[in-house]
């Protein structure tokens, strides 16, 4: 599928409204990587400031959400959808409900930050799962951009890899987890106040991934019409895998 094919309407006001949906989806994602680069910077310098403007431009980003849903109503109460338009105005509500919930994630990611930063004596990269919770915010922002990719240019070539990273992350959590628990076990009472925290924001970051994986299923549906939400990790990644190939 090419994206001029939501192009190719009678109505200029049509194919308006369609190219908006199209571009508030894409600077909606373009906000929430924001949150992320600026959640990877806050927690590598303590900054208490740039925490909160994590949180400050999920503000804009709920918003976005808002404006995507008054789109798709817009083009619903006064148009006639054809079956690919529906699937891109479905779709598109999913989209930004998983990019708003990226968003809150940022924001408990960024805690971490703001936390530290009341800190003098126990530097943020000398905790335990700190380098864990750095690759995987890295992976997070590989996956979204490659997401935002296969959306603008509705190519799933670029997404093949998606379900792979996001068992990656899992794997990576797995060990941060137990990097904290073991770190518990033999000084208590030095870090525990802080490690619950580092729980809390590895945890959220995991938890973009699988939302970026359901960004990925809801691009398939425009692509080619197939609902992918319910099949496994294994299932899916082969799908992708064969549509990469194709």
């Amino acid at each position: 599928m090419e994206r001029t094919e939501f192009k190719s309407h009678i109505s200029e006001k049509y194919n308006r409204n369609l190219e908006d949906l199209f571009n508030q989806v894409l600077e909606m994602g373009g906000l929430v990587e924001t949150q992320l680069n600026n959640t990877v910077d806050a927690i590598k310098c303590e900054n208490k400031k740039l925490a909160k403007e994590v949180k400050q431009i999920d503000k804009i980003v709920n918003k976005g959400e808002i404006e995507i849903d008054r789109l798709c109503a817009s083009v619903l109460a006064r148009q006639q959808p054809t079956a690919s338009d529906l699937r891109l105005i479905v779709s598109a509500i999913r989209i930004a409900v998983d990019l708003e919930r990226i968003g809150d994630e940022a924001v408990n990611t960024s805690k971490l930050a703001i936390k530290m930063a009341k800190v003098q004596d126990v530097p943020c990269d000398t905790l335990p799962a700190y380098k864990c919770l750095m690759e995987i915010i890295a992976i997070d922002l590989v996956m979204l951009k490659k997401a935002l990719t296969s959306f603008a240019q509705l190519d799933l070539d670029s997404i093949a890899e998606t379900v792979d990273d996001e068992q990656r992350v899992t794997e990576i959590k797995n060990k941060a987890l137990n990097e904290i628990q073991l770190s518990l076990n033999k000084d208590t009472d030095e870090i525990a106040e802080y490690m619950m925290q580092m729980i809390y924001s590895v945890r959220a970051a995991e938890r973009i991934s699988a939302h970026i994986v359901n960004i990925t299923e809801s691009i398939v549906y425009i692509v080619n019409g197939q609902n992918v939400r319910h099949m496994n990790s294994v299932k899916l990644s082969s799908f992708l895998s064969d549509q990469d190939q194709d």
